[in-house]
């Protein structure tokens, strides 16, 4: 069980350290030629303080790109197009296009700076869900004017996964914790436990969910107990009083009576 637990927290804690480059709300960019140059995302929202990369798609070896934003008080913005949130705020993040001295696009990305959250909260403690049924789980993050977003985190995936808008599929029967975090190393969490169609449909009508749950322990148990050794069909016979048949011919010990 200790090890159990350990492992469990070590994934959260390996799966906190990615959250740390997920920084920022994206819109993805439009439909359009796929050989054209094009930026990775339309808009984007920052976090004060922190980075979002940029990036031009379907550049030749003779085309480079340069950025500028529209205000640098607000969002500075690097000649690799990493966008740094500066004050609270939004502007433009123009990436011009060059082969040559020719100006072959110019892309235009929306960003809006905003503050980091400070505090969350799961609306559910806990849900009971039917295996293959899936439930989103919804959040009450403060500051409200935030621009960040929870990152979700399921302790057992193979009972219940999680998407990255909250949304718990599932899988099989079992007990699982439901992690909402933010970079701040806040979180929240919610138990989610799976039961079989027929468990779930006894839940529904009132039993009671610790019984449903001891109730499969129980029958594992009552199954083991069950098992007995088989009687022999045969009685074994001493080795100094063997058969020489058997002896000779690599035949079975026993003999039957």
């Amino acid at each position: 069980m200790i090890n159990a637990r350990f492992f469990r927290r070590v994934g959260l804690i390996l799966f906190f350290g990615l959250c740390i480059a997920m920084l920022s709300k994206v819109a993805p960019v439009s439909a359009g030629n796929p050989n054209e140059p094009k930026l990775n995302v339309d808009s984007v929202s920052i976090v004060l303080n922190e980075t979002y990369r940029l990036r031009v798609y379907n550049l030749t070896e003779d085309q480079t790109v340069t950025y500028r934003s529209s205000n640098p008080s607000i969002a500075a913005v690097t000649n690799t197009g990493r966008v740094t949130g500066v004050s609270c705020g939004n502007v433009v993040i123009t990436a011009t296009v060059r082969d040559g001295r020719s100006v072959v696009a110019t892309l235009r990305c929306e960003v809006l700076i905003g503050p980091a959250a400070v505090s969350i909260k799961l609306t559910k403690t806990s849900i009971v869900l039917q295996v293959g049924r899936s439930k989103l789980l919804r959040t009450v993050i403060y500051p409200l004017n935030t621009v960040e977003e929870a990152k979700f985190y399921s302790t057992e995936a193979e009972v219940a996964k999680v998407s990255s808008a909250g949304r718990v599929r599932a899988a099989s029967e079992g007990v699982t914790e439901v992690y909402a975090l933010l970079l701040n190393g806040t979180y929240d969490i919610c138990e989610v436990t799976v039961l079989n169609e027929e468990n779930y449909q006894k839940y529904r009508q009132g039993a009671s969910l610790e019984d449903l749950l001891n109730q499969g322990e129980e029958e594992e148990e009552n199954g083991e107990s069950e098992v007995t050794e088989p009687e022999p069909t045969a009685t074994p016979v001493p080795a100094e009083t063997e058969s020489k048949d058997a002896q000779t011919t690599g035949g079975s010990d026993l003999v039957s009576e």
